[in-house]
């Protein structure tokens, strides 16, 4: 499906040019008045090029008039004489829609982050105008399937316009997500490896994991702990690293930090950096963890979340972790989550390899490497997570 915005003088132009680059059959969206020095229209329109049987019968717009009745409307039938008498009473009551906040990108995934929120957008505005699109019997099987395991409206619409049947929503899933090549292994990982994430992730447990398996692959291992917020964080670190044999050192800003490494760095192959859980929506951590990305040390940044997260906690995260150089994301506490979606969601928006899985509180064990089939398996599995 591709998803456009035209801008034209006035409605009949913009409608002229929907017809010229998606066809008659395309789906009028949504419309928009602009005022100003220069006015202008702003028409959205969608066209889905995947499936012919799918394009007609899907090409009208189911919409509520004013008399509460059903209104169907194409590229075609919104300019016949009895309908464009109306236009100004439709565009206002039932096509008006806010402005794109995004910038076109020439890059392939600005773009389609760009798509994704003008459809998340779309999507929003309909439901609160009280119009829906009318999904055909196979379309709206596939679009259910989704929405019962958490993936969210926009993107399961997304897949939908690309799918013929349940058999191509793998391969499609396949497409948007990747996995970090080493997997789970140290091997081409840089001297430092900093975890961050939400509160409660499992940030500590973690790395004790990932300590454990270096030392297992006979790897020299050094942990640096940057988390003094939480009680009893600091605690459960030492005991750990008394386990494991593994020095421990714990500072409190970028230029201990930087001491730190430089000592380990003389005989450690690698070390684990343990950071404060905080919401990530407090400016101010963030603002620190950006301070200790700045600093010479060659630092590798994992972003943990955790599979149970609810999708809105995710989205919302992402505005502020975005700010981050992330290398990869985890996956923590796969076990306690029962519907997948939200996981598809988190790496669509992402766009970062998956380093590894972890399911459960086991150390060293209960942490995974994953593959690409695993993650779309697990994504589209409905219940427990199945060891």
């Amino acid at each position: 499906m591709k998803i456009k915005k035209f801008k034209a003088r006035n409605f009949a132009e913009a409608l002229e040019l929907v017809k010229k680059e998606l066809s008659e059959d395309a789906i009028i969206l949504s419309t928009e008045e602009k005022k100003g020095v220069r006015p202008f229209v702003e028409v959205t329109a969608a066209v889905d090029y995947d499936n012919e049987k799918f394009k007609a019968q899907s090409s009208k717009l189911k919409v509520r008039n004013s008399e509460n009745t059903t209104v169907a409307l194409t590229v075609n039938e919104i300019e016949r004489p009895e309908v464009r008498g109306q236009r100004s009473e439709i565009e206002n009551k039932i096509f008006e829609t806010q402005d794109s906040r995004l910038t076109t990108h020439n890059s392939s995934i600005e773009g389609i982050k760009s798509e994704i929120e003008i459809l998340r957008e779309t999507v929003e505005n309909m439901r609160n105008n009280g119009y829906e699109i009318s999904l055909p019997p196979k379309k709206r099987m596939i679009f259910s399937f989704l929405r019962e395991r958490s993936v969210r409206e926009e993107f399961a619409l997304s897949l939908c316009g690309k799918a013929n049947d349940l058999n191509d929503i793998p391969p499609l899933i396949s497409a948007d997500i990747k996995v970090k090549e080493s997997g789970i292994s140290n091997e081409g990982c840089k001297k430092a490896v900093m975890l961050i994430g939400p509160t409660g992730v499992g940030k500590t447990t973690t790395i004790a994991k990932l300590s454990a398996l270096a030392i297992k692959n006979s790897k020299r291992v050094g942990i640096i702990n940057l988390d003094s917020y939480r009680i009893g964080a600091l605690e459960q670190t030492r005991i750990y690293a008394r386990i494991m044999g593994i020095p421990l050192s714990i500072v409190s800003n970028a230029n201990e930090l930087k001491n730190s490494f430089s000592k380990f760095a003389e005989n450690r192959d690698i070390i684990f950096i343990d950071t404060t859980g905080r919401n990530p929506n407090d400016e101010a951590y963030i603002n620190y963890i950006i301070e200790i990305c700045k600093t010479e040390i060659p630092l590798e940044l994992h972003l943990l979340m955790s599979a149970n997260c609810d999708n809105e906690f995710m989205m919302k995260a992402y505005e502020f972790y975005t700010k981050l150089p992330i290398d990869y994301v985890a996956l923590t506490k796969v076990d306690e989550a029962v519907r997948f979606g939200s996981l598809y969601n988190f790496l669509l928006t992402y766009r970062k390899p998956v380093a590894y899985i972890t399911t459960g509180q086991n150390v060293p064990g209960d942490i995974e490497s994953v593959t690409v089939d695993k993650l779309v398996n697990l994504i589209l599995e409905k219940g427990a997570y199945k060891c």
